[in-house]
């Protein structure tokens, strides 16, 4: 595909989602003007699910001396190995953290997934995660050029794509294609889990439910160490912390999480 035809498919596919999500926000804040959600009861229900702070603690300095070893293990592999064996290092931090909240949630009064707000009975609710992603897109898309144009006139330089956005958006090979699983399937689960299944109701029972979506998602974009991104990042999370609040599951945030991450990719591809 020449450079034309590949500008012209990504303009075609941001104006589709751009209009298509404004339809799908406008359609949605009229069905939710109609069924006003109880509002305590919601935020009550995510509270609940809080974990203590020993936990939080302990969740805590496990994952910083997981990535401190990561860190420090760089140094016994060569250069070319990198790349690799940062992925490999990176789904062994998901598996040990996604297992140390699973046993920890089995801790709770209300145990068992449903406290990380993925039971598997409501699984079906991740049919809502195209409507979730759709809504928000038009403020994800209009946050990113007006991010994009505010580094371009305080920064000449070119800005620079994160490093497993430089790897999923480069050619084909197995280990892009690995990295492209990692980061539409395995990325979305582990950090919905964290900050909005952990993180959020944690903070909703400390500080209440708006200062916690705040802190989470400030949190979301910063962890990223990508300022271009930051606040697209940021307001993708804000949407995220909602759609957990709305329904009582992460199933439509992980979903719309997923589907963020995979037209994320595509785009990359396409302005290759």
């Amino acid at each position: 595909m020449d450079d034309f035809s590949k500008q012209s498919l990504q303009t075609i596919l941001s104006l589709l989602l751009f209009f298509g999500g404004s339809a799908t926000a406008i359609g949605l804040l009229i069905y939710e003007r109609r069924r006003l959600p109880d509002l305590p009861g919601r935020t009550k229900t995510l509270s609940d699910r809080s974990w203590n702070t020993r936990q939080i603690f302990i969740l805590l300095g496990t994952l910083f001396l997981l990535y401190l070893l990561v860190g420090c293990s760089g140094r016994f592999f060569y250069e070319e190995q990198i790349p690799l064996m940062r992925l490999v290092m990176t789904v062994l931090i998901y598996a040990v953290m996604i297992c140390l909240m699973t046993v920890f949630s089995r801790t709770h009064k209300k145990a068992g997934l449903s406290r990380l707000g993925i039971a598997p009975s409501e699984f079906r609710l991740i049919l809502l995660a195209p409507i979730v992603y759709l809504a928000a897109i038009p403020a994800l898309i209009l946050v990113s050029k007006v991010s994009l144009l505010l580094l371009t006139l305080f920064s000449p330089a070119e800005p620079e794509l994160q490093e497993v956005a430089k790897i999923v958006s480069g050619e084909w090979s197995w280990l892009e294609i690995l990295y492209t699983l990692m980061a539409v399937f395995a990325a979305p689960v582990y950090e919905e889990l964290l900050f909005r299944g952990i993180a959020f109701p944690y903070c909703v029972k400390k500080i209440g439910l708006i200062p916690a979506m705040l802190l989470v998602s400030l949190l979301f974009g910063l962890v990223h160490f990508h300022l271009p991104s930051f606040g697209t990042l940021t307001l993708l999370s804000v949407v995220l912390c909602l759609a957990y609040w709305r329904t009582g599951s992460l199933w439509p945030s992980i979903g719309a999480h997923m589907i963020f991450n995979a037209i994320t990719i595509l785009a990359l591809h396409l302005a290759r």
